[in-house]
This record gives C-alpha cells, sequence and structure tokens, in this order.
C-alpha cells in the first residue's frame, strides 16, 4: 500500500494536520490506538489570549484568535460539525497582586481586557470574590470531544485510520520513503503527543511532560454563555449543566493517573467559590507534551529528512495546532518556511547525537 504520508496520532495536531492533508488531496494514513486519556481528550478547549500571574498576552495571540476562529468554522462546515463557541471568560482574582495586575492591563488599554458586561450584583448570585471581576474578550471554547470524533469517523469512512498502538521496531526508513507494516509514505510525521518523547528519532528534544487534571461537575444556575477562571482554576460549560473545572499544571508528579489530592483539594475550591450546589460527576487527568522553551516542536529530522513532527503544543493545542498544521502541510507541499521559534532545526545538534 502507498500513500503521501503516515500520520502518528489523532490527536488535536494529527486531526488539524489530516485535514489540511485532505483539502490539498493528499493521501495519508493516520495510526492512532484513540486513548480517551489522550491529553487532546481531557482538555477543556479553552482559547484564552491572557496567562500568568502577570496577565500578559499569549504568544501570537493576534494573529491566531482571527485565524483560529476562521480556521474551526470551516472545519465544522467540512464536516458539518459546530466546533467553536465565543464565550469570553469572567476572571475573578484571587489576590490582591493579581488585582493589581488586570487593572494595570485595563490602564494600559490591553484590548483583550475590559470591564465585565454583566453586572457584579448578578454575578454574586452564584459566586463568592473577595475582589473584582474584570473580562476577557474573546474567549473561544473549542468542542475537543465532538471535533476529534467527528475527524475520527471520517477517517473511518474514509477507511484510512488504522486502530493500533504505533510500533517504532517496525518503521524503515529508505531513501526517499518510509515503509511500515507494508504501507510505504513519502514521510511519517510524529503527532503523538507525549508518546514522542520516547521515540529515537525525538527522544533528545527538550518534552517537558506536564500533567494536568481536571474535574467534571454538574452544577444548575450557572451562566453558560461565559467561562470562569476563578483563580488557577477554569469553568469551561461541556454541555446544559455539566462543566469543565480544571486544570492543574504539575511538574513534580509520581503518577499520571488522577489522584484523590487533587480532587479534595479543587472540590474545597468550588464549595468556597460556588453559591451553587454541585456534583462531582468524573475526574480525568493526562499529560501534556510540553516544551522547556514553551514553544512547539515542527519540522523534520536533521538526519531524516522523512521523519517530521508536529508536538509540544501544552496547554495551547487548540490555538497553536491549526496554525503550525498548516504551516508544516505548506513547507511539505510547497517548501513555505516555518516559524524559526518553533522550527525543530533549533536543535540540529542534540538530534544529530
Amino acid at each position: 500500500m502507498a500513500v503521501d504520508y503516515i500520520i502518528i496520532g489523532q490527536g488535536i495536531c494529527g486531526t488539524w494536520i489530516g485535514y489540511y492533508l485532505l483539502k490539498e488531496n493528499k493521501s495519508f494514513i493516520v495510526i492512532d490506538k484513540g486513548n480517551l486519556q489522550s491529553a487532546s481528550h481531557a482538555a477543556g478547549g479553552l482559547i484564552n489570549p491572557v496567562t500568568g500571574r502577570r496577565v500578559v498576552t499569549t504568544w501570537m495571540a493576534e494573529a491566531l484568535l482571527p485565524f483560529v476562529w476562521k480556521e474551526y468554522i470551516a472545519f465544522g462546515s467540512a464536516l458539518n460539525l459546530h466546533c467553536i463557541d465565543q464565550k469570553n471568560s469572567l476572571a475573578f482574582p484571587s489576590a490582591t497582586d493579581l488585582q493589581q495586575a488586570f487593572m494595570e492591563r485595563i490602564k494600559q488599554q490591553n484590548s483583550f481586557i475590559q470591564q465585565p458586561s454583566v453586572s457584579r450584583e448578578t454575578l454574586r448570585h452564584a459566586f463568592n470574590f473577595p475582589f473584582d471581576v474584570f473580562e476577557i474578550n474573546p474567549c473561544y471554547v473549542i468542542k475537543m470531544q465532538a471535533l476529534l470524533h467527528a475527524f475520527r469517523a471520517h477517517l473511518t469512512e474514509k477507511n484510512i485510520l488504522r486502530e493500533e498502538v504505533f510500533d517504532e521496531n517496525e518503521l524503515q526508513e529508505g531513501e526517499g520513503f518510509i515503509d511500515y507494516k507494508g504501507i510505504k509514505a513519502t514521510k511519517i510525521i510524529y503527532a503523538d503527543g507525549i508518546c514522542s518523547s520516547q521515540s529515537r528519532y525525538w527522544k533528545n528534544l527538550p518534552f517537558v511532560q506536564n500533567k494536568g487534571q481536571a474535574l467534571v461537575i454538574q452544577a444548575e444556575g450557572l451562566n453558560a454563555s461565559y467561562t470562569y477562571k476563578l483563580g488557577h482554576l477554569t469553568l469551561v460549560s461541556l454541555k446544559d449543566n455539566v462543566w469543565w473545572a480544571g486544570s492543574s499544571n504539575e511538574l513534580d508528579f509520581t503518577t499520571a493517573a488522577p489522584t484523590e489530592a487533587f480532587k479534595a483539594r479543587t472540590t474545597a475550591l468550588l464549595q468556597s467559590i460556588l453559591k451553587k450546589d454541585f456534583t462531582v460527576t468524573g475526574h480525568w487527568s493526562a499529560l501534556r507534551p510540553a516544551t522547556v522553551e514553551r514553544r512547539p516542536f515542527i519540522g523534520f529530522h536533521p538526519q531524516y529528512k522523512n521523519v517530521g513532527i508536529l508536538n509540544g503544543m501544552g496547554s495551547k493545542g487548540c490555538s497553536l495546532a491549526p496554525w503550525f498544521a498548516r504551516q508544516l502541510v505548506q513547507n511539505m507541499l510547497y517548501d513555505a518556511p516555518l516559524d524559526a521559534l518553533a522550527d525543530v532545526s533549533r536543535f540540529a545538534k542534540a538530534l544529530s547525537r
């Protein structure tokens, strides 16, 4: 069997690579076991243009926000799927320094931060908040589960998905081609999240295993037109009265599984902030493919020119994956340049060891 490309993984990165290759009428096979505990499946799907205790604008936010809105709309249209909503974030600072940071950004006329469009009196019916409240505009929510499932069904219908665990020992590189269990392709793209850190090709990249946990809660009476930033915790509506409450950002952990400590801590925080009753109905945990530089890995191996990667999105996969997937496809097909800050060639020395 011969195809143009092999894609390893059907998380958010693999999905967007496949989408852009289909638009270019290129042939490919996706190899993915379907791990529902992957970072993509466990994500809340929020795209937020500000971050951190200093309330700074995220990398490339000005360019990314209009791009992702247009691309997710187009993706949904292609698959007859509604997969993106604008749901601005109402941020409740949990400390004086955070309150001051928001106020300072408003004084600086940060285009993403404004006074809330809903009254504070209305919000006090649902939330306890000791400081003020601010609105981050725009914020988008991606329906991650629906998007991933819809594209998987599309791949299955076209008979271009192999539901199996990728075994790198079965991969062979030849002059100008790749062979994997009888599938011959011109290139292979690793888009399999943290698994790439164990690859013989990519193990020398500065991956960081970053654990994220989130609770799923049922709570009535919260306005689902918004997302809510409660200190380090974010609430994102998944469906009627069901909310994603996350996530942690753990660099030091002993297990990838959900922990009772996170559940207890997060439940206590929700009890202190929410005036509405809630029930915990789920607990998710996953390892994100983060990087030391907090910049993605995109491009081709300096020694194995037909082995590529799209990875390392950390917690920004919903916004960065479509941008860099398109860039990678344009590079493969039309030799378009890759962003120097993301191009994996910056690690050529380490990868050549």
